[in-house]
Parts: structure tokens; sequence; C-alpha cells
């Protein structure tokens, strides 16, 4: 059988058993050495459905989604998986299926944009991949395209080095603009140009210096030139140098026998064909005569190749032996995203339909196969690929709430018990206007301040579908503006996205075009470029969307 192979209906795809049979052993947490009772998955997350990493799906309704950190690092508390990310997850043992325990983000470089051509982050060259038989196709967000980055932007870029000429390049999965406000610096690498005495190195296109006041993990490592380790600077670069305060030099470490997933480029090779000792993500991995390759021959693993390895670990040799081997450039369904959820930010005009599913922008064109109709709320399974910042979806089907889904929704909080933390819900759909939304101490809180949830507060809200007598769970709620009421009382439509074009008689956030006219409220702060929040309402008579309120949105 083959790796995307799909069983029953298309949106719940399974990979093949050879990658879902049995979860044991672990890997390293977040590169430290230490020892995790359980499977691993290390990949790039293509799919919410709970969620793809590599292809495959794994669920993600009770993990813990945290930043791949260090103690007293500078990354943010809250977490949020999101689509072109690199992530480690710790599996569940116990379980049949891929559960994820503990899901860890690993950016490759946090910084900001000194050169656009090439792209440089923190010193770091980046590539933007548009060809999904090469690997993950870059997702874009705060941007539509590579050609709205910016020297001085601050971007969070996902993905791994690969070798090009005279040196390696970051090849992008995910770019994200994040706030300027923070100065602080993360990348990763192989240390080259060591100087013990200086207390120098260098990263890419990057030195670092580092001192007695330095960090280094695993105590009491010694640095040493090839060496691949993460580093964080709580400075901005300057001159491409960089004072660095922690330093954790990154060793993969299985149990003998562990069960191990990896997907990312090959290197390692050299040139040598047959490649028999490929290196994914430091992981190495020995291919034998026994090596299944369900996409692809022993031929076609090259450096610079994505590949997707499931088996087990060798703890005598220090090898990962390949029991499944996925070449991706063979696999006709790489670059294929799935996503279900439930429909947001609805928007058409006949042609063209918009909208957002588990946080990502979704746009059909006259290709896009629709099984049934769709409006906001209606829970949905989309098929498609990156284009830009968007999913071009190429079919769209409407199956049932079942336990596990994940519900996004804009809505009004009603019917509020704080003592029983549960609410429900004003302003919505079938689908949750009878339900009780519950809420605890996992629940992420955006936007409240000192100000606790109230009744007839706007949120947005992220919430797990447990069951007809458990109703919601909601794990992130965002307080959001009271929306603009449209001329005769019709229904208000909501986008957020980067304003592409603004003049005195047109609006267009993303991929939505909107008139501007006498009523239109636009904030100071809004101008092209710029992430917005945009309320809009559908002049039916003249065929218009028809702008009401804009103004910036917090990049979260």
């Amino acid at each position: 059988m083959k790796f995307n192979t799909h069983r029953g209906p298309w949106w719940l795809a399974l990979t093949a058993s050879l990658l879902l049979a049995g979860c044991g052993g672990g890997i390293g947490s977040g590169g430290t050495g230490a020892v995790v009772p359980d499977g691993v998955a290390i990949g790039t997350v293509d799919g919410f459905g709970s969620v793809f990493i590599g292809g495959e799906r794994c669920d993600a309704t009770a993990a813990r989604v945290v930043y791949d950190s260090v103690a007293g690092g500078p990354e943010p508390s809250q977490a949020e998986l999101k689509l072109g990310q690199r992530v480690e997850a710790d599996l569940d043992g116990n379980s049949a299926a891929c559960k994820i325990l503990v899901a860890r983000i690993a950016p490759e470089v946090v910084g900001i944009v000194s050169a656009t051509s090439p792209l440089t982050v923190a010193g770091a060259q980046v590539i933007v991949n548009t060809d999904p038989a090469e690997g993950p196709v870059t997702v874009f967000d705060g941007y539509d395209s590579a050609a709205d980055i910016a020297i001085g932007d601050r971007v969070e870029v996902h993905g791994k080095a690969v070798a090009i000429t005279g040196g390696v390049a970051i090849r992008a999965t995910r770019i994200e603009r994040k706030p300027l406000g923070d100065t602080w610096v993360r990348v990763a690498g192989v240390i080259q140009n060591l100087d013990a005495t200086a207390r120098t190195f260098t990263l890419g296109g990057l030195t670092l210096h580092y001192d007695t006041s330095t960090t280094i993990l695993p105590a009491g490592t010694a640095l040493a030139n090839g060496q691949t380790v993460a580093a964080w600077s709580l400075d901005a670069v300057s001159n491409n140098s960089a004072n660095v305060r922690f330093i954790r030099v990154l060793h993969r470490s299985f149990p003998n026998q562990a069960a191990v997933r990896v997907q990312g480029p090959i290197s390692g090779c050299a040139g040598a064909n047959p490649c028999t000792e490929p290196v994914i993500d430091g992981v190495q991995v020995q291919i034998t005569p026994a090596t299944m390759f369900t996409w692809g021959r022993a031929s076609d693993v090259v450096d610079g190749r994505a590949m997707h390895v499931r088996g087990t670990f060798d703890a005598a040799s220090g090898k990962l032996v390949a029991s499944a081997v996925a070449v991706r450039r063979f696999d006709p369904n790489a670059g294929v995203i799935t996503l279900l959820g439930t429909v947001g930010e609805y928007s058409s005009d006949g042609s063209t339909t918009n909208f957002r599913v588990r946080g990502v922008p979704v746009t059909t064109d006259g290709s896009t196969n629709f099984a049934c109709a769709i409006d906001d709320g209606k829970l949905v399974a989309v098929a498609g690929h990156i284009v830009g910042s968007s999913v071009l979806a190429t079919r769209v089907e409407c199956p049932t709430l079942a336990i596990g889904n994940v519900i996004d929704v804009y809505a009004q909080v009603t019917n509020l018990d704080t003592t029983a933390r549960t609410f429900k819900l004003d302003g919505v759909g079938p689908l949750l206007s009878l339900m009780t939304v519950h809420y605890g101490d996992a629940t992420a809180f955006h936007g409240f301040a000192s100000t606790p949830l109230a009744n007839g507060q706007y949120i947005a809200l992220r919430t797990v579908y447990r069951g007809p007598g458990d109703g919601f769970f909601a794990t992130r709620v965002v307080l959001d503006d009271t929306p603009p009421s449209a001329p005769g009382g019709g229904p208000v439509f909501r986008a957020v996205g980067v304003v592409r074009q603004l003049d005195a008689s047109n609006l267009r956030v993303g991929l939505v075009r909107m008139d501007v006219d006498a009523g239109t409220v636009i904030d100071p702060g809004v101008a092209v470029g710029t992430v917005v929040r945009a309320w809009f309402y559908r002049d039916v008579p003249n065929a218009r969307w028809v702008a009401l309120l804009v103004k910036p949105a917090p990049l979260l």
C-alpha cells in the first residue's frame, strides 16, 4: 500500500497501515536528548481534520501546543498549529491511531528581512517553493505572495535547509508576518567557522557571538563545527551579527526499536547512488533491501528531494531503519491540502467564492467541484492546493458533524454561566445555536485584558465537538468588535486579510473586492499592505459588496 492511500471518505484520508500501525517508541524532546516515552511524527502541517503532518492524519483535539524553545526563551507562551509549520509531535503509544499529546512548533528562523533578492532573514537565505513535487508549497500569512515582503519586515519562517550553489538556504514551507515590536531572533543550522577563543561561529551568513552568560544545552556540551543547533538572541541582528543568549545542540535520541516517522528534504547522500543512508531533519536513516518504496525507487533518493520515512530506531547503529519510504516527487497526491471544519467569512459574487476553514483562506474557481451548497457556519471538507496565501479548492463536500470536529465561529455570547464555565451563542446557524459551549483552564483567551467574558460580547471562537451530551469545548476565544449594521438590516459579512487596493471608491482585502461609499468607515491606520478586519454587506440590487467598517487587525 502507498502513502496517502485514502480509506473511506476522502476528507478522512488516512495513510497506509504502514504509517498508522503502532505508535510506540519515542524521540528527543525538542532535540534536547531527553527521551519521550511514546511515538513521534516530525514534518510539515499540510491539512486540518484534526491535523495532517507530512500527509499523515493525526488527532490533535486534546494536544498541548507549544513553541519548541528553551527555559527562559523569548517565544510566546500561547501557540497555535497553522498550515505550513514544521512540528515535532509526541504521540500516544496507547492509541491505535496517530494521537498527538504534545505538538512543538519549530520555526527555522525568526527575525527581520534584510534583503528581498535573494530573500534573507536574520542572515539566512530563504527560498520560496512553488513546486509541490519538490516539497510543501510555501504558505504565506500576512502576505498575498513573496512580492509583498519588504525589507524591515519581521517574519517567522518554517522549512528546512537545502544545498544551493555556494552554501545552503531554507526551503520555506511557511512565511508568516509578525509584529515589529519584538526584537528577539531565532536561527537554526549547522555550526561553521567556530572560534572557541573569540567565542564566535557562523550559521549560514550570520555570525553569532557567545560568552559566559550564554546558556548552552544540554549542559556541559562543547560546541563544535558540524553540530546542528538552534540559537536565540534577545537583541536584533546588526550587520549580520548577533549576541546569543541560548544555544541548544540538537540531538535526536531514540530508545531501541522506537517507531518514528519523519518527513523533509534529504541530505547526506553526497552524490552516492543508490543512497542508502540519507539524513532527514537530523535523523540518520538506513534503507535496506527490505525497505518498501511506496513512491519512487532507491535510485530516486537524492539530496534536496523531499521524502517521508517510517521505521524503527536501532540503538546499536544509531540509525532509523526504514520500513517504508515515499519520495515526494513521485507521489501524485503531493501538494494536496485537506481541510475539515466550518465555513467562516463567507462571500461570493457568483463567479468566485471565498471563505475560511480552520483559519485558512479558501478560494474557488470555475473548476471547483461543489458537492453541496455552503454558507457561513456550514461544516465542510475541502481538498485543494496552495496558491499564495490561500487554498484553491478543487472539491468541497459537507460531512455530518462528528465527535472531534473542530468548529470555528464568529458569534455573540449569551447565557453565560461563570460558575459552570459555559455559555451559548447568538447569531449562529443551526449547527451551534442549541449547543452549550464549555471553557476551562485549557482555553486560550486573546484580547480581553482585565475585562472578563460577558454576555453580549462578540467573539471569534474555536471549539471541539465532544458529543450531543457534552456540546463544544472552547480551545480559543478572541474578543472582537461589535459588527456594524447594514443598511436595511441585511446580513453583514467579515473578512480578515491584507489590503491590496485602497482608494476613494475601491477596497480589496485579500481576494475580496468591495466598494467604498459615503457610509464606509476606514480607520486612519489602514493602508495598502496592512492586515485588517473588514465588515461589509451585499448591495443586492446593484450586485456590489460594500465596505462598512475597516480597521487594523492585530497579528496573533
